[in-house]
């Protein structure tokens, strides 16, 4: 009799939420680094759609939810982690993905955050705590948090070695959580 054919393994796919609007960014860079880390067991995609959202506003927050907030929540449905990535902006996370995740945190009984796998990096000269307000969001939001090995990246140390090494450690920090 013969043998059935292996499977291929289904890859895991991590989606890159980044906090920075900005085209030219160090945080873009990051995110863009990140993605091409994309392979034949990791597929790594960048969200689109942050800078299309309203500001976030439970008046808004309608069945069926505005356009881009349904973009974004299917995007963050179809994978099945985050790697999520913030600018330090006055000591805490952009407000551009502060955002985003109060989007994405609802509806309070179905988000698509609950129970997702979910690591971040601040890019900041001085994070001030950031990496932590950035977790504790996370959290907030129903994420299951992965601490990253590196949860904090210099503008000034963001060399292609020092970057692809910290998106690789939470690429695979999140491969197997």
């Amino acid at each position: 009799m013969p043998q059935p054919l292996p499977q291929p393994l289904a890859r895991h796919r991590t989606l890159v939420l980044s906090g920075s609007l900005r085209t030219g960014a160090v945080t873009t860079r990051v995110a863009h680094a990140a993605v091409a880390q994309d392979g034949p067991a990791h597929e790594v995609v960048l969200a689109t759609g942050l800078d299309q959202l309203p500001l976030f506003n439970e008046d808004l927050d309608t069945d069926p939810a505005p356009p881009g907030v349904a973009a974004l929540r299917a995007q963050v449905t179809s994978a099945g982690s985050l790697l999520v990535l913030s600018p330090v902006n006055n000591a805490s996370i952009s407000a551009a993905l502060k955002n985003a995740l109060d989007w994405l945190s609802r509806p309070r009984d179905d988000s698509p955050l609950a129970g997702k796998p979910a690591t971040g990096l601040v890019v900041g000269y001085h994070s001030h705590g950031a990496e932590d307000h950035l977790e504790t969001i996370l959290r907030a939001t129903g994420a299951r948090t992965t601490p990253a090995p590196t949860p904090v990246l210099s503008p000034r140390a963001t060399d292609g070695d020092r970057v692809t090494t910290a998106v690789t450690q939470a690429l695979a920090a999140l491969h197997t959580a």
